[in-house]
């Protein structure tokens, strides 16, 4: 068991872990109802799978080499990429329900 927790924790770096807060809180945010849960949480997740390849294009790397990282990253770490979509989710979904109850007050 702990060997799948390590796995999952080597396909996160410090940038991805405040790229996915960050984009989870953005998200949150926007939303107006329940039902753009899911809507938002793609979104999120399209947006940290893009960001290591508009990051390396903006720095100069060719635009092919750059794609092939940024699909290698996906590839080495697979379990995490999968995980990353449900935690997606779930902060999300708990910012969000934050969100909506202390609108009410």
């Amino acid at each position: 068991m702990g060997a799948i927790y390590q796995r999952i924790a080597a396909g996160f770096s410090f940038a991805d872990v405040l790229l996915w807060i960050t984009a989870s809180i953005v998200a949150a945010l926007v939303m107006r109802r329940w039902h753009q849960l899911t809507v938002a949480a793609l979104l999120a997740y399209m947006t940290d799978l893009l960001a290591p390849l508009v990051g390396r294009i903006v720095t100069g790397v060719p635009a092919d080499f750059a794609a092939q990282l940024a699909l290698q990253r996906i590839d080495d770490h697979g379990v995490a990429a999968v995980a990353r979509l449900f935690l997606y989710f779930g902060l999300i979904a708990g910012l969000f329900h934050l969100k909506h109850r202390y609108d009410r007050r």
